[in-house]
């Protein structure tokens, strides 16, 4: 069947057309001659029929007879009907297949749109990415950069800890001149201490000696005493001025002895601070952040041991003045 309108008639007209311009009877040209309207198979089945009504046409019936008509007939007639069944069912075929083309062009329009939408979802994925490895390429950079700056501070941070180095060692050559010194002044400390006590040891024995002497002039004036009446008043007067003298001097000597252990008390309690520093330092000579407090503390005893040494001298000056005084002092006149 005719879905567009096209007839038999249209077709014969358009055969007739192109056989008159002398071209070529196709299924092309004689749809360009119907204007481009009606299928190529309604087209192709109604040329079949115009061919077929050809071939059956007999120009000189004349010669058949009835029963030869009538069978050519009933042959043209069946022929007629086998081919239009034929057509009918190739019709049919293309029209299933041109369907199921239809539903394939729409399933492909489908899957074009969907790979049209997946390949825009991709190339905004792609987009994305680019713009996300651009980011990161920027923060690679500037990772390079704050790199690059962390190794310029790192390089100024060496600097500075090998001159802090430098710093720390130059203290500690310090302090052991330091530690010298204090050794040495110590040293000479106790070389002088050992030389007071020696002088006072000598000035007690010069002292004693005195005072043995005294004693012995005592003993032999109170012999004279017996013997000379008219002087025991005065030798009584002289010996208690004598024996005043010589309690305020054995008073002078316990005091001076009681001084001397005081000092020596002092000077050990400083010889165990000193010894207390010594194992301190020695435990705590491995960190360095201490040892500016540990070169000022060895400087304040130092300047202690100055003001105590400076606090002794002026004690064995003192003793010496007294020592000078008690020999200054009048001695037992002799009868």
């Amino acid at each position: 069947m005719a879905r567009t309108g096209i007839t038999k008639e249209d077709v014969r007209d358009a055969r007739q057309r192109l056989i008159d311009d002398g071209q070529s009877v196709t299924l092309d040209s004689l749809r360009i001659k119907l204007g481009n309207t009606g299928s190529r198979s309604t087209i192709q089945r109604w040329l079949r029929e115009l061919e077929n009504d050809d071939s059956t046409v007999l120009h000189d019936e004349q010669l058949l007879t009835d029963a030869i008509k009538t069978t050519v007939v009933q042959l043209a007639r069946q022929l007629q009907e086998e081919a239009l069944a034929k057509i009918a069912q190739a019709e049919a075929v293309h029209e299933a297949e041109q369907e199921n083309w239809q539903r394939l062009t729409g399933n492909l329009r489908i899957q074009v749109l969907d790979l049209t939408e997946q390949t825009d979802a991709l190339q905004l994925r792609l987009s994305s990415s680019e713009d996300s490895n651009k980011k990161l390429l920027e923060a690679r950079q500037q990772d390079a950069i704050t790199l690059s700056e962390l190794n310029g501070a790192n390089t100024h941070l060496k600097s500075l800890l090998a001159t802090k180095e430098q710093q720390i060692s130059s203290l500690e050559d310090k302090y052991q001149h330091a530690r010298q010194t204090l050794e040495h002044y110590s040293i000479s400390v106790q070389k002088q201490r050992e030389q007071d006590e020696q002088r006072h040891d000598h000035q007690i024995q010069k002292m004693q000696a005195d005072l043995r002497v005294a004693q012995q002039t005592v003993v032999v004036k109170q012999q004279e005493a017996s013997n000379l009446q008219a002087q025991v008043q005065h030798l009584t007067t002289t010996l208690q001025h004598v024996q005043t003298s010589s309690a305020d001097l054995k008073e002078q000597m316990v005091s001076l002895q009681t001084e001397r252990r005081q000092l020596e008390r002092q000077l050990e309690h400083r010889n165990t601070l000193y010894l207390e520093q010594q194992k301190a330092f020695d435990l705590k000579c491995h960190d360095l952040k201490q040892l500016q407090v540990h070169v000022s503390e060895a400087k304040a005893t130092e300047t202690l041991l100055l003001q105590e040494k400076a606090a002794l001298t002026a004690a064995l000056t003192t003793q010496q003045q007294l020592w000078q005084q008690f020999s200054l002092s009048p001695t037992v006149p002799e009868s």
